[in-house]
């Protein structure tokens, strides 16, 4: 070739294939292709030395785009992020992707690639942690923010909140509404650290107050897990108060209609309460107890982290850096069985 840029259109021809063949594997959607087709495109890209995006060619900052990518886009938390971070960058001028991966980390992989090809300036990611060593290496082409979940990659920053302390206090205060018992419900852990920290202070609570941890572990995708939970509740000696506590809102969105169901005295009998603060708990009554975090705050700083980036405000290397802002606990009357003082995680 001449130094005349090479276009997809190009790479289509030598390789045989069409535009929106070539468009398919720089995007990494290689659904119905060959294997001799991805590395038919592979070969003539090399031997070309086609640079699919301006990102490749060290363009930074030209797009005015960036990209925001969840785990769940229905889940009230993201969708409190999203929102504020979307606030922030259109009032700095940028426009603003919004991708799901459904916590697949294939998908994951895709749409990072995807975003790339796409020009974008910089990503915040809710990670699943098994693309770590590609963030790792986006870190040094562009800004990575994470929120949500922690994971120490150099050069990008952690935004998150205080997972542990948050499920501590709260944990802490049903015991001193007098509940004998209390059950923490959550999805397997998975190395993710909101379950893993959330969990750790619910277990130093019990531990502190000398109650016996009852930790139940359910699968959103499987009911069967949920009903193992209701049968537990069920066998519970009716004259030990006890109290539930779900580890995010989408578990007790799905526990909670069971929960009505148990006949139960409400906060006499049994206390309700989650982490997270999603819209319908306004409905719930009596209202639920449950932590507040600060998704506002959180997607602010995010934006903000990348916008300096690209300012040049701070360095491509940072080492691993992480910012916390604390969650409130809201307690409210489906735990209060005394009249005792209300509680405050920030306290």
């Amino acid at each position: 070739m001449s130094d005349k840029k090479v276009t997809i259109r190009d790479v289509a021809h030598a390789a045989g294939v069409s535009i929106a063949t070539v468009s398919r594997y720089i995007n990494q959607n290689f659904s119905s292709m060959s294997e001799e087709t991805k590395l038919r495109i592979e070969e003539v890209i090399l031997t070309l030395n086609y640079h699919p995006n301006k990102m490749a060619q060290g363009l930074k900052g030209q797009s005015r785009t960036l990209a925001v990518v969840v785990v769940n886009m229905s889940y009230p938390f993201c969708v409190s992020v999203i929102r504020s971070i979307s606030e922030a960058l259109n009032a700095a001028g940028y426009s603003l992707l919004v991708c799901e991966t459904g916590d697949d980390p294939k998908r994951e992989l895709t749409l990072l690639h995807s975003l790339v090809a796409h020009g974008v300036d910089g990503i915040i990611l809710q990670t699943n942690g098994q693309n770590l060593k590609v963030l790792q290496d986006l870190a040094q082409k562009m800004p990575i923010v994470l929120v949500d979940r922690h994971f120490e990659i150099a050069g990008v920053k952690n935004v998150i909140t205080n997972n542990e302390e948050s499920s501590y206090l709260l944990t802490d205060a049903l015991c001193t509404e007098g509940y004998e018992c209390i059950y923490f419900i959550s999805e397997t852990l998975n190395g993710l650290s909101t379950r893993t920290e959330r969990l750790a202070g619910y277990q130093r609570a019990c531990e502190e107050r000398s109650l016996d941890p009852h930790v139940c572990w359910v699968d959103r995708s499987d009911p069967a897990t949920f009903e193992a939970v209701m049968e537990q509740l069920r066998q519970h000696p009716r004259q030990q108060p006890f109290a539930v506590y779900t580890s995010n809102g989408l578990l007790m969105m799905e526990l909670y209609p069971m929960l009505t169901g148990l006949a139960l005295q409400v906060p006499q009998e049994m206390g309700i309460a989650t982490f997270d603060e999603p819209d319908w708990v306004k409905l719930t009554q009596p209202r639920m107890t449950c932590i507040r975090q600060p998704t506002h705050e959180i997607g602010q700083l995010a934006a903000t982290t990348v916008l300096e980036r690209l300012r040049g405000d701070i360095k491509a290397h940072l080492q691993p850096a992480v910012q916390t802002i604390p969650s409130v606990l809201v307690f409210s009357p489906s735990t209060q069985r005394t009249n005792e003082k209300r509680y405050d995680a920030q306290r």
